[in-house]
């Protein structure tokens, strides 16, 4: 190698290990998040992101952090209104009540809902429109008595993160911790770059090629701890060389932060259609359908004594019972399918983003920090690993090069 090739290859080795930097956090946070399932041949040959084979475990730590440390369930509840539930659903009741009660009368007759007069066909729908909405607001006001027998929100929590949703613990990540990941990305090469410095002055002295996948490891390994430690220290700013002033990033930006993870809680994982979802095809589903359906049945037999006389001329009265149940299926299937125009009320009442959005706003740095990083702490060290392992490899192929 003549003179002037030396020259170049010293000159390069900066720049070199600026891209070995780059690279190294580059394709480690890639494997961090993909992918989503194992790709491979299980159980060892393969690869699954670190956060998505995770997912259980985090899942599990973000169910603590949400419904322990950020929300109050009962005290959410609370803020739900009866009155104004009953008239967010009721108009999309109305057209199914009066189908449901025709059918009702026709079931025992076909002529008996034509020969009860006009006056009291009015009166007996206003009447299950009004019962309709009572049961509305006793469904709210059980909630709002006994919310953990009904709605299982650690569940709702849990399953919004792991297995098939496994993409949103990603999401969450990602969105909640974009800048910092880009920071770690960019950093590898400025990091990378000084460590080159170091490097071009060792080989100049000491030009020996096994060095190289060593310095990659360095490189890998350092860039990538550095990176991390900028990210979450120090937890309050301070004051370096006496005049510069730095914060970890991550803890600098715990406002937006906060707003992100919030906004992500809100629409993803706590929105107004999961919790509507769970209510009504959780675990408490059944007793809670039973119930709306029960009650729908005391109502019909109040209104039979309105109709008794007709049913009784017509002598249809053994049909009464059949048609009893299915009109309380009927209006309690209507209610369910029709549940879902409470979710903006639910939405608006609830104020989810901006109840967790406050509460991480005002906490001191080092518990934010661990809503967060605890999630995958335990992990941080593998992350940098990989960075050590991939910086080998990328110095390995500088042997072959020179």
């Amino acid at each position: 190698m003549n003179s002037l090739e030396s020259q170049i290859l010293l000159i390069s080795i900066p720049f070199t290990y600026g891209f070995v930097g780059w690279v190294t956090n580059w394709l480690a946070l890639k494997m961090t998040f993909y992918p989503l399932r194992f790709w491979g041949i299980p159980p060892f040959f393969g690869w699954q992101g670190i956060i998505p084979r995770k997912a259980d475990k985090i899942g599990s730590k973000f169910v603590e952090v949400i419904t322990e440390r950020l929300l109050n369930v009962k005290d959410l509840v609370l803020k739900l209104d009866p009155n104004l539930a009953e008239k967010e659903i009721l108009p999309s009741l109305e057209p199914i009540i009066q189908k449901a009660t025709t059918q009702f009368a026709n079931s025992i007759d076909p002529n008996l809902w034509n020969q009860i007069p006009a006056i009291i066909r009015e009166e007996i729908l206003l009447k299950i429109k009004r019962e309709s909405g009572n049961i509305v607001k006793k469904v709210i006001k059980d909630l709002q008595v006994d919310i953990d027998s009904k709605l299982d929100i650690k569940n709702v929590v849990y399953r919004r993160l792991t297995g098939e949703n496994v993409k949103i613990i990603v999401e969450m990540f990602q969105e909640v911790g974009g800048p910092e990941f880009k920071f770690i990305e960019k950093s590898g090469f400025i990091f990378g770059f000084l460590l080159g410095l170091v490097q071009m002055v060792f080989w100049y002295f000491f030009p020996l090629a096994w060095t190289l996948p060593v310095q990659g490891i360095i490189v890998g390994y350092l860039t990538n701890y550095l990176a991390i430690e900028m990210i979450f220290r120090p937890l309050e700013p301070k004051v370096y060389f006496g005049k510069f002033k730095y914060q970890g990033l991550f803890l600098k930006r715990q406002k937006e932060v906060s707003q992100a993870f919030a906004k992500i809680v809100s629409e993803k994982i706590l929105s107004p259609k999961n919790i509507l979802e769970e209510l009504l095809y959780g675990k408490a589903a059944v007793l809670l359908i039973e119930e709306i359906r029960e009650q729908i049945a005391v109502q019909v037999d109040r209104l039979a004594t309105i109709t008794k006389p007709v049913i009784l001329a017509s002598g249809k009265w053994g049909k009464y019972e059949e048609a009893r149940l299915h009109i309380a299926h009927e209006l309690t299937e209507a209610t369910i399918q029709n549940a879902h125009e409470l979710e903006g009320y639910i939405g608006q009442t609830l104020k989810l983003e901006e109840v967790i959005s406050e509460k991480m706003i005002l906490m001191p740095p080092r518990e934010f920090e661990t809503i967060l990083r605890s999630a995958f702490q335990e992990d941080e060290f593998l992350l940098i690993l990989i960075g050590a392992t991939l910086g080998a490899i990328v110095g390995a192929s500088q042997i072959l090069i020179l």
